[in-house]
Order: structure tokens, then sequence, then C-alpha cells
């Protein structure tokens, strides 16, 4: 019973929280899709999100309290929490706009926000943090390989108004917790107001009681700052003039169109627009074989899969009869090859409650001659 109020609460919650359209840095970023943010300037009414969404995102702000609370245990002290910055945006926020957690009135052409807070050490360095919870996916794709491009121009939005108040604050910590785990992913940049420049020094990533892991990156995102403000400039013109921006994503994108809140305006006239188009255009002859190829593979496709799938049976079957997991034929090296699948993670639990799924993978590579 109380799930259920709990969720519904949250569900009404939405209606107090829906307000216009205006350019922030939570807004900032190249990943966030142009054409929603066009819709939302619009004032296109958007579906509301389901409670859980809600309670989500209110799961993530508190996430931040307890890591704050786990800083000020340390010799590192926390100050200025939801400090208001104040960026000059020219052309941007033309109309000015109300701010809730300010209980003010913004006045027109300033880019509005509150950073998270900023971290003093023990020798009196500062850096500016921003800091985020995400789930156990996305933070695996942010450990090894992608960067978290919309947090970081975020970041550097703070970082530009936090400079124009005390110009030696460059240094800033990214700052990513794992809602599953616990983990922590932390991105140390620096933001060099006078070049539009954000650099990335290291990412390290946590692994429980082991060391953290550092990795070099010392990486460099130019005109971050300024591909912010024309972007938002861009959303505001479309608006003004009625202008829907082209999609960002193919059809059938799961991510992020499945999850966005202007996913039916935004399709529902995908298929009149389509059958809109021209019909019977004659195409260069010169594309005829690509045609004949694309149909051939297609019509090759599910018997190319089924018969390299029984092939690969026999390989396995003469490996396992010899009780081999990797053997030799010809310019060939057939391998078998077994790994686990974590269900849990390892640091949370007892070593003998660890439990894990098989999984095997199957190769067949040819052998370089010397």
């Amino acid at each position: 019973m109380f799930a259920d109020i709990v969720n519904q609460m949250a569900k009404e919650s939405q209606a107090e929280e829906k307000g216009s359209y205006f350019a922030r840095p939570s807004l900032a970023g190249p990943e966030r899709c142009i054409r929603a943010l066009t819709y939302n300037a619009m004032r296109v009414p958007a579906a509301p999100y389901p409670g859980r969404a809600i309670l989500t995102f209110d799961d993530s702000s508190w996430h931040e309290e307890l890591t704050k609370d786990w800083f000020r245990q340390s010799i590192y002290k926390v100050h200025s929490e939801q400090m208001t910055i104040d960026i000059p945006a020219q052309h941007i926020n033309r109309t000015g706009h109300w701010c809730k957690l300010c209980a003010k009135d913004i006045k027109a052409e300033v880019l509005h926000g509150h950073l998270d807070f900023i971290v003093q050490g023990p020798l009196g360095k500062e850096w500016l943090v921003e800091h985020k919870a995400i789930n156990h996916f996305s933070f695996e794709r942010l450990k090894e390989k992608e960067l978290p491009l919309d947090y970081l121009a975020q970041a550097a939005l703070y970082s530009l108004g936090l400079q124009l108040i005390q110009p030696s604050l460059t240094a800033m910590l990214l700052l990513i917790k794992n809602k599953n785990t616990s983990q922590y992913l932390e991105f140390e940049c620096e933001y060099q107001k006078e070049k539009d420049s954000l650099r990335i020094h290291r990412r390290i990533a946590s692994f429980g009681d082991a060391p953290a892991k550092a990795n070099l990156l010392e990486q460099e995102i130019p005109d971050i700052v300024m591909a912010t403000f024309t972007k938002f400039r861009d959303i505001e013109n479309f608006a003004s003039e009625r202008y829907l921006p082209l999609r960002p994503y193919p059809p059938n994108t799961e991510y992020p169109c499945g999850y966005c809140n202007w996913a039916m305006p935004c399709w529902d006239e995908y298929v009149k627009e389509i059958n809109a188009l021209e019909t019977d255009v004659s195409l260069s002859e010169e594309l005829e074989t690509t045609a004949r190829y694309y149909k051939e593979l297609g019509a090759q496709e599910s018997e190319i899969k089924k018969e390299r799938d029984q092939l690969k049976e026999i390989l396995k079957e003469a490996l396992l009869d010899r009780g081999a997991r990797t053997g030799k034929v010809g310019n060939y090296t057939v391998t078998l090859s077994a790994f686990t699948r974590q269900e849990i993670d390892k640091a949370l639990v007892p070593p003998e409650a660890f439990k894990s799924v098989p999984s095997e993978r199957f190769t067949v590579t040819a052998i370089k001659q010397k």
C-alpha cells in the first residue's frame, strides 16, 4: 500500500515542478537532444514521467548529501553548497525567468545556475565539485572509455561563472557515484576561461578496498562553453520561428528517444513525413549494384548465420572430443574459452556467497605466417 502511495505522490508532484523553458547549465552539452529542447522552448506539452522516475531523480540528490557527509568526516572542508552562479549570456534567456530555488526573478541574458559545492584541502587548495549519481550500466561505460560530455559541459559553465568571482579557482572535479555499488569515478579537470578550454587530467575509478585506479588522460575539449552558448541561441531562434531541427537519432532508437517526454509529438508525424516524400524518382544507375548486393545479403543473412552456428558446433565438438580447449587445423587456431559474468558485486558480499553465471567464447583465428 505505502509503495503505491509514494509512487503516486511522486507522479503528482510533477505538476508543481513544471515551468517554462529557460537555458541553464544542467541542459548544457552536445549529447542533449536539440529537438527535445526546442519542443520544450516552444511550450509543447511534455508527457509526464512515471512516478518511479521522479523517485530516481530525487534519490540522486540524496546521494550528493551522503558524499558531502563523508567529505566532512575527512580533513577536507565542504563549503559554498548550491552557490548561485550567473554568467552573462548574450541573446540567451532574452525574457529572463523565475528561479524557484532563489525565489526571485533572474534578469534577461543571464545563464543562471547553482553549483553543487566546493571542497578545500588541508593545504588550502580548492576544487569546484560537480556531483552525479547514476545507474550501474551508465557508470561502467564511463569507467572505461566514454566521456560524460554533458556533465563536463555543465561543470565548465559553473567553473566559468565561479572564475568571474574568484579567478584563481580553475580546478574542478566531476565526481560520479554508482548508485548500485557505491563506487566512485572522478574526472580531475581544469577549465581555462581565457582559452575556453577544458582539460581532463585524470580519470580515477575506485574499486572498494583496492587502491583507486588512475588513468592519465590529458585530453582537451576546446570551445566547450562557446558550443553550449551557440546551441542555446539556436534553440531560442528555432522556438521563435516555430521551426523544428532535424531529429539527431534514427527511428526505433530506444535511448534516448524511448525515455523522452516529447517522443510522441516528435515521432507521431514521422509516417506522414515519409509518405509525403516523392515517389518513383530515378536514382543514379551506379547504385544498381549496391541495391542488388543489399538484396542478396538480406536473403543470405539468415542462412549464413544458421550455417555458421552449425560449423561452430562441429569444431567445438571436435575440441571437446580431444579433451582440449585450443587446437590447430591447417593455418587456423580454434579456441574455446570460458569466463564468468558477475551477477553481483564481489566487494559487497562474503566470498562464499558469491555466485556467477558461466559463459563461453568460441573463436577461429588465422595463424600469422612468419
